[in-house]
């Protein structure tokens, strides 16, 4: 009986460390898009004057794959708002911001959020 659960702590503690690897990848990967980030943040130095926020279309041999929706939802991205706030923005629902969002990432070649905000506004960090 002692055995079994020695065997069950021990699978119990290879899961714990298993685990614990799949977080630290999170983390790097977190880390690293912040840096993106921290680094466009440093970078942009001509904003637009109404906002503050560049325009993704600065950038167009890069978005021209892109439609007018999915630049308009991609503007929005740039700008850090949530799927929720990018559909009541445009008046979608956010299952349609989530597909445009999809295409844009197909398009641009990029798998995620921070990926797409970088290609969009030419920087490469």
């Amino acid at each position: 009986m002692a055995r079994s659960h020695d065997r069950a702590l021990d699978r119990a503690i290879i899961a714990l460390l298993h685990e614990a690897v799949e977080h630290s990848r999170a983390m790097r990967q977190v880390l690293h898009q912040v840096g993106q980030l921290a680094a466009l943040r440093i970078e942009l130095t001509r904003p637009d004057e109404n906002d503050g926020f560049p325009k993704v279309a600065a950038n167009g041999h890069v978005l021209s794959p892109l439609t007018k929706r999915e630049r308009e939802v991609l503007d929005q991205l740039v700008r850090g708002h949530s799927n929720r706030e990018i559909a009541r923005s445009l008046g979608i629902s956010e299952r349609t911001v989530k597909n445009h969002l999809r295409n844009i990432f197909t398009k641009l070649g990029v798998g995620d959020r921070t990926s797409a905000v970088v290609k969009a506004l030419g920087r490469n960090t």
